[in-house]
């Protein structure tokens, strides 16, 4: 390379040369620019070697992405209760109801964490039996709070509700083990694929860098036919000045021999004009000498004159033309002067043209050299990372291998531990189911006996609150309340199936009628009216009126006494004083009979009172 440059450097320098010694003619111009176009070109063309965009070294080939292989996959070691578990804890957290969603969502969210704490297990637990309890009906669990121990919490609890807990307990624990087996499947899968990736993108790399080092290599060639075009290039300029040097001293000559020529022309015409002269002279003599034949000779000096006149025309005219051609020379030598300075300036362009392309040549080897001592250490560090990442991925999958086993081997364990419990928890279930049909016979009997121990309650009370004369008469109609009250409480417990619910509508049942007797008491006490009271009242107001009257009639009384002997009161009674009326309350008596039956109310009275006196 370095031979060729000083190939191009004397080329260039001869060129030069040749260009100062033949700058004499015009159309070296048209062939200079000629050349300085097929040089702009290639140093295009060097250019554009180092115009190829670079290769981000974070950008994954495109290939990378189109090849589809197949990914790693292993088969983990699951039960189908525990698959079956989280499938039913699956579709609750899909339902409407909060609680089974916080539950479940709590336990997915957090399944390593409630692992390792027995804490958050037995909350978690505790969460799930009380929305069981929602769900079924029942009882809801005792509030527990956060930062009180379950412990604490636990005690609590009945038998039943114990159950229920230790059976979500143990539901726990299967999806958190199955949930922990489904996880580790994913990352074994996930990391393996991911160091398959990471192997395949590194080939891919070393592949792209073995393809940049081609491209180095190829641009290098590319370089090296550019420079060798460059010299032929040179070569045509050289030859070509040479032929303009040659056609420059054919014109020179040319010049010269119009220059002789031209003095040729004007030494003949200086030797005319001496001719003219001594022509003029001798005939001037011969004038003087032939006076006889002066017709001959006048005739002979016209038409000697006439050529005089016809030679100077044409001296006159090679003249011109030879001042025409004199001028054109002069303008083409200052034209070929023009182009001469041109062609110098063009020249000093394509000097620093030619030294700008050894220095891009230059940094092209430099870089070429650089590229591949940097490609060289970068396969050998690829090299080495893959080999690294291979044993690494190697010793990885021992460990996975071992730690799958271990797994597996505690899977079995756990699976024998829960079918043991399982048969256990049977038969708890039957002694539970035993105790429940135990309870609820007692619960029965103790509602019955308290149930009779309320009604004998009421009975009394309600023969106390009607035992006096404003309240007898609603006796009756509170018994027959109580009697519906008492058949509609046996059918609740006959037919009820929730204890709270049938606790609820006792309540309900026995308030109404509470309410409904307070009503008929308040009605019977305000609505009572003392016949004997009135009775009473009455008398006395009718013993006043007679008194008042008594004095008045005191004179008649005598001669009427005869008279109210025979009177029948109790005849009298009868007829005016229908049975009906009398009961009646608020009757009053007419206005035409009032005064006569006072009065023989009040005689009547009197008269008995008199008898007895």
């Amino acid at each position: 390379m370095t031979a060729t440059i000083h190939i191009l450097g004397s080329k260039a320098y001869y060129c030069c040369t040749t260009y100062l010694m033949n700058n004499s003619h015009k159309n070296y111009k048209f062939g200079f620019l000629w050349v300085l176009l097929l040089l702009s070109h290639s140093i295009y063309s060097f250019s554009w070697i180092f115009s190829t965009r670079k290769v981000d070294s974070n950008e994954k080939p495109s290939s990378f992405h189109d090849v589809s292989d197949a990914e790693f996959s292993m088969e983990s070691l699951s039960s189908k209760k525990g698959m079956s578990l989280v499938e039913k804890a699956k579709r609750k957290v899909a339902m409407p109801n909060s609680c089974w969603q916080n539950a479940y969502g709590n336990l997915f969210a957090g399944c390593s964490e409630i692992l390792a704490g027995e804490e958050q297990r037995s909350r978690l637990a505790w969460h799930l039996s009380d929305c069981f309890q929602k769900d079924t009906g029942r009882s809801p669990f005792p509030y527990c709070h956060v930062k009180d121990p379950m412990v604490n919490c636990l005690k609590n609890l009945d038998k039943v509700a114990h159950t229920i807990y230790l059976e979500f307990y143990l539901e726990t624990n299967s999806i958190c083990h199955q949930l922990q087996t489904d996880a580790f499947k994913r990352q074994t899968e996930r990391l393996v694929n991911e160091l398959k990736k990471s192997a395949e993108y590194a080939e891919d790399k070393l592949e792209n860098i073995e393809n940049q080092a081609e491209g180095l290599l190829h641009t290098s060639d590319h370089i090296q036919q550019s420079l060798s075009s460059i010299d032929v290039q040179t070569q045509q300029v050289s030859q070509t000045s040479k032929n303009i040097q040659e056609h420059v001293s054919v014109v020179l000559q040319y010049s010269q021999s119009v220059y002789n020529q031209s003095l040729k022309l004007s030494d003949s015409q200086m030797e005319l004009r001496n001719g003219q002269i001594k022509m003029n002279e001798r005939l001037d003599e011969g004038m003087m000498m032939l006076n006889e034949s002066a017709n001959k000779i006048g005739e002979e000096m016209k038409n000697l004159r006439n050529e005089a006149v016809e030679i100077e025309k044409e001296i006159g005219k090679v003249g011109d033309a030879m001042f025409m051609k004199m001028n054109s020379l002069q303008s083409k030598a200052d034209d070929i002067e023009n182009i001469a300075e041109t062609s110098l300036d063009k020249q000093k362009q394509l000097i620093d043209s030619q030294t700008a392309a050894l220095e891009v040549l230059h940094t092209v080897t430099s870089f070429q050299s650089q590229a591949l001592e940097e490609s060289r250490g970068t396969l050998q560090q690829l090299i080495e990372l893959g080999q690294s990442q291979q044993q690494e991925l190697i010793q990885r999958q021992q460990q996975l291998k071992a730690a799958h086993d271990d797994l597996v081997k505690n899977s079995k364990s756990i699976l024998a531990a829960q079918e043991t419990f399982e048969s256990k928890q049977a038969s708890m279930f039957l002694a539970i189911e035993k105790l429940f049909d135990l309870h609820n016979a007692i619960l029965m009997e103790s509602r019955v006996i308290k149930s009779f121990l309320v009604y004998s309650i009421l009975i009394f009370t309600l023969y106390m609150f009607t035992s006096t004369k404003q309240t007898y008469n609603v006796r009756s109609r509170l018994y027959i309340g109580l009697c519906v009250t008492f058949l509609i409480e046996f059918m609740v417990l006959r037919y009820g199936n929730e204890i709270e619910q049938q606790a609820w509508i006792i309540s309900i049942v026995r308030l109404i009628f509470v309410f409904l007797a307070s009503c008929q008491l308040l009605y019977a006490i305000y609505t009572f009216r003392d016949l004997e009271t009135l009775n009473h009242q009455m008398l006395q107001s009718l013993i006043e009126k007679v008194n008042g009257m008594q004095g008045n009639k005191q004179s008649l009384c005598d001669d009427d006494d005869d008279d109210d002997d025979d009177v029948d009161w109790s005849s009298w009674v009868d007829t005016n004083l229908p049975e009906d009326e009398s009961e009646d309350l608020d009757y009053k008596l007419p206005e035409e009979v009032g005064e006569a039956s006072i009065t023989n109310l009040v005689s009547r009275q009197y008269t008995l009172r008199h008898h007895h006196l």
